[in-house]
């Protein structure tokens, strides 16, 4: 799986800006929504105006900031000699396509294609661009918003809420108003796979509560069983826990918050982790996959017969071959 972040992206531009330097470009157009962050980064290491795709097809009046000034002068889009317009990715072509289209309809303009990142099948859709990336891939700027939330296992606290202060640890009362008044951090857009979290079970009403509240989506909520706690430390508990739910579940990614659990958790699985703490994508060694990968493939192939089998037999039925399947493979 590759991942890119904001890091890398404003890496990727950095290293790449100089096949745009010197071109003569004069404005750069960004494709609502993800493609407005490279042509804003772009725009600026060029210096030139900057401004999305609606506003350019109307001939809007270009906004010029008062600390810093352009090389060029434009004081409306159409005054561009030469345009360059930007996505942050391509993976089909569609939505460059249609830019362009519109563009064509609209204004005599020719313009530059680019793209940041291309599928490597797709490359011939632009003019010019600076990575071909193989798949799957998932970006930082709009991973919550993606299909992949699907096929995703999130950590409550710290990822889709505020995490707990030490208060709040420490205090029942406390804790039990944090259920209730998390501040979201992130609302995802698609129904995603398994939340998983080391919230005790105990505590799943208010859990659940909380999501409804705030229109979160989800598959299935896996709850730590504190009844099944074994003498290890809290951090070994924690990963375990968590890469066992990672384990006998279909999903491709899990997204944690603190680095060592997402380090450990992949390093037990043997399966990509993203920590948000410092936006980097744990990817497993060859011993883990080897360790891990096998048994991976059982457990997918056991949940989707699993699956397909509980459609044709009765709700009470199906809810006793759950708590017997779940005990089997924790």
């Amino acid at each position: 799986m590759i991942y890119k972040s904001y890091k890398d992206l404003g890496n990727d531009i950095h290293n790449n800006i100089h096949q745009l330097q010197g071109e003569g470009y004069d404005l750069v157009v960004g494709i609502p929504r993800s493609g407005m962050i490279p042509a804003y980064m772009i725009a600026l290491l060029l210096n030139i105006h900057c401004t999305d795709l609606n506003a350019f097809l109307k001939n809007a009046r270009i906004a010029k900031g008062h600390t810093r000034k352009s090389s060029t002068s434009l004081d409306t889009a159409w005054e561009a000699k030469k345009v360059l317009l930007v996505d942050d990715s391509l993976k089909t072509g569609n939505s460059m396509q249609e830019a362009v289209e519109a563009i064509q309809q609209q204004t005599p303009h020719e313009v530059t294609r680019l793209a940041i990142y291309v599928e490597k099948i797709r490359q011939h859709c632009v003019d010019l661009y600076f990575e071909a990336l193989p798949g799957p891939r998932i970006y930082q700027w709009n991973l919550f918003h993606q299909a992949i939330m699907h096929n995703s296992c999130l950590e409550l606290d710290g990822v889709l809420c505020q995490a707990p202060g030490g208060e709040a640890l420490e205090d029942e009362d406390r804790y039990r108003a944090y259920l209730a008044e998390a501040l979201p951090l992130v609302l995802p857009t698609y129904r995603i796979g398994c939340i998983v979290t080391a919230r005790p079970e105990r505590y799943r009403e208010q859990t659940v509560q909380w999501l409804e509240t705030h229109k979160i989506e989800y598959e299935r909520l896996e709850m730590r069983d504190t009844t099944a706690d074994v003498e290890t430390d809290v951090f070994e508990r924690c990963a375990q826990y968590k890469a066992n739910c990672y384990q006998a579940s279909t999903a491709r990614l899990f997204i944690e918050k603190q680095r060592p659990i997402a380090a450990r958790i992949s390093a037990l699985t043997g399966r990509p982790v993203l920590c948000l703490d410092d936006g980097e994508l744990s990817q497993p060694g060859m011993v883990s996959v080897a360790r891990s990968g096998k048994r991976h493939l059982i457990r997918m192939g056991l949940i989707k017969a699993k699956r397909r089998f509980f459609l044709a037999i009765p709700d009470s039925t199906e809810i006793t071959m759950r708590n017997a399947y779940r005990r089997l493979f924790r």
